[in-house]
C-alpha cells in the first residue's frame, strides 16, 4: 500500500485541510493516510483512520539543514509562503527516511483525490522516479506528487538548493526545470500534454480555479472569481470545459478536442471543500455545468477573508496599530 501523505507544518491545520482529510478518508477508506505537523499542533487534529506524524519525530537532515541556511532576498510579501510550500519536499524526504519507503503519493492541502484507479497504474511501471502535473511551460505543480525513487527525489532536493538563491524563484518554477535535468523526472497528463488519445488528466490548478474559483485573498473583492484562463504558453486552453458524472460515477472532464478524460484530481484554490464527498460531486458538476455570466464569474462570497479584512481595517485605521498578519484560515 503506498501511503497518501499530507504536509502541514509551521502552522496551524487549516479547515479546509480538517475538510480533505475527512472527505479523502470516506472516499478511499482502505487508504492509508498521514499528516504531518508541527508538534504544538498534533493534539488539534482527531480524525478516524488517519495517522498523525510530528514534524519534531523525524530524522535530522542535512538537506534541509543547508536548505534553510540559504539567505534568499524577496521584494515581494510572500517569503515565509513561498519558503514553507518548499521545506515540505525535505520534510517528505526525512517521512521517507523515517517509515523506510521508496514510494508515496503527496498532496496540497487544497487538492483532492478524486480517482486513484490512473494512479495507482503509475506506479505499476518503473521507468520513472517522480511524476507531478504541468501548469505551463515555465511552471510544475505539486499539487499532486508520486515519488516512485528515492533517489530522484533526493536529487530533486539537491536541484533546489542549487537554485533557490536566484532571485524570486519558487518550487513552481523549480518543478519545471527538473522535468529537463532529470530524465525520470515527468509529467503527468496535463496542461498542454494532453492528445486526443488521452484517457485521464491530472489538475495542477487550472481546472479548479476556473470552476471551484481562486482564493479570495488574492482577489480585490472577498469573492472567488471562477472562469479564470492562463495566458501563459504551454497552459491549458479551457476553451469550452465541463464536468460530467459517468454512468460509473467517475467525474469526466470534456473540452473542445477532448472528451471522457477521468478527472483523477482537483486543486481547489479557493479553499471551498465541503466535507462530504457527494457535496463536493454535486458542487463541481453544478458550478461546471451552470450559466458563466457575471455572476457565475465574481465567484462565491467568502466570509472568512471578509472578516480578516474587516479586523484589520479596524486595527489599523482605528486602533492605529501596526499592520499585522491576522488569518482565519
Amino acid at each position: 500500500m503506498i501511503p497518501i501523505v499530507f504536509v502541514e507544518t509551521g502552522r496551524r491545520p487549516s479547515k479546509y485541510l480538517k475538510n480533505n482529510l475527512i472527505l479523502l478518508q470516506e472516499k478511499f477508506p482502505q487508504e492509508s493516510i498521514i499528516l504531518i505537523v508541527s508538534e504544538e499542533f498534533v493534539s488539534e487534529i482527531r480524525i478516524s483512520n488517519v495517522e498523525i506524524v510530528s514534524e519534531e519525530t523525524l530524522p535530522e537532515s542535512s538537506l534541509l539543514n543547508e536548505f534553510e541556511s540559504i539567505q534568499k532576498n524577496w521584494s515581494g510579501l510572500q517569503k515565509k509562503y513561498w519558503t514553507n510550500t518548499t521545506k515540505r519536499f525535505f520534510v517528505l524526504a526525512r517521512f521517507l527516511e523515517a517509515r523506510g519507503l521508496e514510494k508515496i503519493i503527496h498532496l496540497e492541502s487544497d487538492c483532492v483525490l478524486l480517482n486513484d484507479k490512473w494512479v495507482k497504474r503509475e506506479f505499476e511501471l518503473n521507468d520513472w522516479g517522480l511524476k507531478y502535473p504541468k501548469q505551463h511551460n515555465s511552471q510544475g505543480c505539486a499539487s499532486i506528487l508520486l515519488i516512485n525513487k528515492k533517489l530522484t527525489f533526493n536529487n530533486f532536493l539537491k536541484f533546489i538548493i542549487s537554485n533557490w538563491g536566484r532571485g524570486e524563484i519558487t518550487d513552481m518554477d523549480l518543478l519545471a526545470e527538473f522535468i529537463g535535468h532529470d530524465s525520470e523526472a515527468k509529467f503527468l497528463p496535463s496542461a498542454n500534454n494532453l492528445t486526443k488519445e488521452s484517457s485521464n488528466i491530472y489538475d495542477g490548478v487550472s481546472i479548479g480555479m476556473f470552476f471551484m474559483g481562486t482564493d479570495a485573498r488574492n482577489q480585490r473583492l472577498p469573492f472567488s472569481a471562477r472562469g479564470i484562463r492562463s495566458s501563459n504558453p504551454g497552459s491549458m486552453s479551457l476553451n469550452s470545459p465541463s464536468i460530467k458524472l459517468s454512468s460509473r460515477s467517475e467525474l469526466i472532464y470534456e473540452d473542445e478536442g477532448f472528451m471522457n478524460l477521468e478527472l483523477n484530481n482537483i486543486h481547489i484554490h479557493s479553499k471551498r471543500i465541503p466535507r462530504n464527498y457527494k457535496t463536493l460531486e454535486r458542487r463541481l458538476v453544478r458550478e461546471a455545468n451552470s450559466g458563466r455570466g457575471k455572476i457565475w464569474k465574481l465567484g462565491a462570497f467568502d466570509h472568512l477573508i471578509f472578516i480578516e479584512r474587516l479586523v484589520s481595517f479596524i486595527y489599523r485605521r482605528i486602533l492605529r496599530g501596526n499592520s499585522f498578519d491576522f488569518r482565519l484560515r
